[in-house]
């Protein structure tokens, strides 16, 4: 995750921080995908959806997408991968399956806050409810949009 911070500050030498990024993640999923509840492919997922795409660097919709689902088969009791992968359905307006993780999430957050709520800590959950609400309202504009 340093990398990426440090790809941030680069132009023309960020692709090769990027490359460098996927190949952790992909050695960290190697070595125990279920680490960090996923991580590795959550991570794998964001940056493959973040990044500039071919032949420009490794971005890519569908390989993106892939990982973020592969990240909410392997751990669907955490939050984060399916927020993920919420936001990634939203943003490409791919209405059958933000209805189904909307579902998903609305019933998953207040399970996960029962189960452990101090884990993975305050300052995730604070980013999840902020996120959730974002998430929310958007999905609220885009129903009254189409009905009003």
């Amino acid at each position: 995750m340093d990398l990426g911070q440090l790809a941030q500050t680069k132009t023309l030498g960020a692709l090769r921080i990027v490359q460098e990024m996927e190949r952790e993640f992909k050695s960290a999923r190697d070595l125990d995908a279920r680490f960090d509840d996923a991580g590795p492919d959550r991570n794998l997922g964001l940056l493959l959806l973040s990044g500039a795409w071919w032949p420009a660097s490794i971005g890519s919709r569908s390989k993106g997408a892939q990982h973020l689902e592969r990240s909410v088969e392997l751990a669907p009791d955490y939050p984060e991968n399916h927020l993920c992968l919420l936001e990634a359905y939203l943003k490409w307006d791919d209405r059958k399956n933000v209805r189904r993780e909307l579902k998903i999430v609305e019933e998953l957050l207040p399970k996960a806050r029962k189960v452990s709520p101090a884990r993975p800590g305050a300052q995730s959950w604070a980013d999840w409810d902020k996120r959730w609400k974002k998430i929310r309202e958007k999905v609220k504009k885009v129903i009254s949009w189409f009905c009003g």
